[in-house]
């Protein structure tokens, strides 16, 4: 049985001074890093049942005791695990998040950004800002998907990661958009999950037909998910490039997250390929967050800074840019669906 407590209400302080506020902010690196050097130890996991001391935590996880504790004492301060009077860590409802036997932990992804490479292209965000170009490509020499593409296993280590976000995304999507009358879905992806929208659209929709189209190692490590899901009849698995081609004959084409990590030329020639291939009355739907204008808090304004440290040229567009961007790749933006999470779904037609 999950035991999970509540940590003790924050101290709220409402007149800090500027500088006290930006030390706080600053202080969101070490936050990040603890958070993932717990992640990676299963301190969620191994709270799940029962509470546990930071000794019997030690031992399960191969650590320093007295070290371990002085990050638990920390994370408990931020509200992701609390300590009682015994001197037991507990979950707190944040901490489950990071447990692994959850359909929507984020504990894949907080072990994906705190990996090495990625803390290292984050380093070099002033070099991003002075030249333009990504991070990551001035590392290792080339761009992120040529990357994955000569080096599977690294590839593989964001399968999990990028499962669990399409995940959330792909039910926002079903939630909000009406698939009716449709008889063939492609789900067009560029290292993408393993049959999270096309996986619970087609068991909603018993007669409908539908393409997962990815990179080759990804749709190898979807073929298990998609054999047990019971919907394999219905689901053919290709691999291949949305640059290139892309499957014809879909009455639907859904690209999550993908136009945002393109340039805008690459970008249209991943949409114009779509158009080129749809059915006759076929629709493009983009899950991607479209930034606001304005000084409001909004994820996609980090999200696209991550593009820019490692993607070729992509970024988080605008309502305005994602209409040119359609309209130059033949194209006519029918309307943007707001969902529950940060994105949105963008539906065009042919022009």
């Amino acid at each position: 049985m999950t035991t999970t407590i509540k940590p003790d209400a924050p101290k709220v302080m409402p007149d800090l001074p500027p500088q006290v506020a930006m030390l706080q902010m600053l202080g969101g690196m070490r936050v990040a890093r603890i958070i993932y050097t717990a992640a990676t130890l299963g301190i969620a996991d191994l709270l799940t049942d029962a509470p546990k001391t930071v000794q019997e935590l030690a031992e399960a996880t191969g650590t320093h005791a007295p070290s371990l504790y002085r990050v638990l004492r920390a994370l408990a301060g931020v509200g992701v695990f609390a300590e009682d009077e015994d001197g037991r860590f507990h979950l707190t409802p944040n901490a489950q998040f990071l447990r692994h036997d959850l359909p929507d932990s984020i504990g894949p992804m907080v072990k994906v950004l705190g990996k090495d490479w990625h803390w290292q292209v984050w380093g070099r965000l002033l070099e991003s800002v002075q030249t333009g170009e990504a991070a990551f490509d001035r590392i290792h020499g080339m761009e992120l998907y040529d990357y994955c593409q000569q080096n599977p296993d690294f590839a593989r280590t964001h399968g999990p990661s990028k499962t669990s976000v399409s995940a959330r995304a792909s039910a926002a999507l079903l939630a909000n958009y009406n698939f009716s009358g449709m008889s063939k879905v492609i789900d067009v992806a560029v290292l993408g999950g393993y049959g999270n929208t096309l996986i619970p659209l087609l068991t909603a929709h018993p007669t409908m037909q539908g393409v997962l189209y990815d990179l080759p190692f990804v749709i190898e490590g979807a073929r298990p998910v998609i054999a047990a899901s019971g919907i394999a009849d219905r689901c053919e698995l290709l691999h291949g490039h949305c640059l290139d081609a892309v499957p014809a004959g879909g009455d639907a084409y859904v690209l999550m997250f993908v136009i945002h990590n393109w340039d805008d030329q690459r970008a249209i020639k991943i949409l114009q390929n779509c158009r080129e291939a749809m059915a006759t009355n076929g629709k493009v739907l983009l899950v991607e967050m479209v930034m606001p204008s304005g000084n409001d808090p909004f994820v996609g304004k980090f999200v696209d800074l991550e593009s820019l440290l490692t993607t070729p040229g992509g970024y988080e567009r605008t309502e305005a840019q994602y209409r040119s961007l359609l309209e130059a790749a033949g194209y006519q933006l029918a309307r943007i669906i707001p969902t529950q999470t940060a994105n949105s779904i963008l539906e065009a037609v042919r022009a």
